[in-house]
């Protein structure tokens, strides 16, 4: 049941953080824009993802995203190495306990848990060009993970590069041969601003700001 748990944060996880990034760039985006040391207060605060699952938290610093939910599961699929005992769940196999709500033949646990997205260091660098945050998060030494971030009355959202439109619009604006493997980019800071123009960063998550009380 353990690995199943993990399995399905890890799939909550991974909407947000991909396994790799689709498209990267040699170096932080847009170029000669200077690095910012802290996210404005207009748009730090807490904002509710639409399936009301998730929490994204963007401090001064950071960006933490709160994991909020249910998990299901048939008490007969607990095998052997589980025991229900009151409201709890027993793993036999290690002795640790799990607060349980039992509804008929149905096993509920409440999971939460915290994943930092970004945090403003020499690997995670903040930009901000045209009215929109720019998250430059490094890979390796030649290639860096970009996503855009932008605050719209009241609606926060995330961008980014995932599509098969958005890897030829990068193409087409570094005339780069559409036979060719690499998906690693060199722009200019008028091609990335062109790539922005062009809807790039088209997956987007969107999250809605929340009171000053939080949930």
């Amino acid at each position: 049941m353990k690995k199943q748990m993990l399995i399905l944060f890890l799939f909550v996880t991974l909407i947000f953080t991909g396994c790799e990034p689709v498209a990267t760039f040699d170096t932080p985006q847009p170029e000669n824009e200077k690095s910012l040391l802290s996210f404005s207060m207009p748009i730090q605060g807490k904002y509710m993802a639409s399936d009301q699952a998730s929490v994204i938290t963007i401090t001064d610093k950071l960006i933490i995203r709160h994991f909020d939910y249910e998990h299901k599961e048939h008490k007969d699929s607990l095998g052997t190495s589980h025991k229900i005992i009151g409201d709890s769940i027993i793993d036999i196999k290690n002795c640790s306990k799990e607060k349980i709500v039992l509804e008929g033949d149905t096993v509920i646990i409440h999971e939460k848990c915290i994943d930092t997205l970004f945090i403003i260091s020499s690997e995670n660098i903040l930009k901000k060009f045209k009215g929109f945050f720019f998250l430059n998060k490094r890979i390796n030494d030649k290639e860096w993970e970009v996503k855009k971030i932008s605050l719209e009355k009241g609606v926060l959202s995330i961008g980014s590069i995932s599509s098969k439109n958005d890897i030829q619009k990068l193409k087409e604006i570094t005339e780069t041969s559409s036979d060719t493997i690499s998906t690693n980019f060199s722009l200019t800071k008028r091609q990335f601003k062109n790539f922005v123009k062009q809807n790039g960063f088209s997956e987007e998550e969107k999250f809605i700001r929340m009171n000053d009380k939080g949930r």
